[in-house]
């Protein structure tokens, strides 16, 4: 309650007063007057403590709900850092997992594949070589076939002159060395005493 109030309050009391004692003794009038005054200034000052009281009253209650709400929001605001900091954390366990399980997988998948290419080289090595062996047994076999059949062909008791013309035309020998054995041979295909000396010419020609 304001001050203006408490001297209204008093004023109106004193005039309520003096039209009550008016027309009585003015000592009596002067000690009601007075008694009066002293109860509205009590009454003035009992109410001017109840305004206090009840101001400070609302100032407490005002600053313990706010430093309520000021603790409740620091409570909300750390559980939510915390949390944000578990959630970070997992996340990145979780990918420093998917990390390493990627490592594992390209390595073991390099390891396969090197192994399954260790694997084909081998393979492809051990063809080859058995194909290589297999053409040098062909070609030694070629050979001894060619030279036994040369052999053949160049024996005075089995004298073709066709088969010793193609022989000497399959032959590496030059072109001239070719004209005079074949010259050799077709005159000993005219005159059999000559083959034993035109077959040993074609064998020296050749090597044999």
């Amino acid at each position: 309650m304001s001050n203006k109030v408490i001297i209204g309050a008093v004023v109106i009391a004193a005039a309520v007063a003096g039209y009550y004692f008016m027309g009585r003794p003015a000592d009596q009038v002067a000690e009601d007057a007075a008694k009066t005054a002293t109860e509205a200034a009590g009454t003035a000052t009992d109410a001017a403590k109840a305004a206090g009281e009840a101001a400070t009253d609302a100032t407490q209650a005002a600053a313990g709900a706010a430093t309520d709400a000021a603790t409740d929001a620091a409570g909300a605001a750390t559980d939510a850092a915390s949390e944000a900091a578990t959630a970070a954390t997992d996340a990145a366990e979780a990918a420093t997992e998917a990390a390493g399980a990627a490592a594992t997988a390209a390595t073991d998948a390099a390891a396969d594949a090197a192994a399954t290419a260790a694997g084909a080289a081998t393979d492809a090595a051990a063809a080859a070589g058995a194909a290589a062996t297999d053409a040098a047994n062909a070609a030694g076999t070629a050979v001894s076939t060619a030279v036994g059949d040369m052999a053949a062909v160049l024996d005075p008791a089995n004298f073709d002159a066709a088969k010793i013309n193609a022989l000497i035309d399959g032959s590496s020998l030059s072109a001239e060395v070719k004209t005079t054995l074949k010259t050799a041979v077709d005159g000993a295909a005219k005159n059999p005493s000559l083959v034993e000396a035109a077959v040993n010419q074609v064998k020296t020609a050749l090597g044999m």
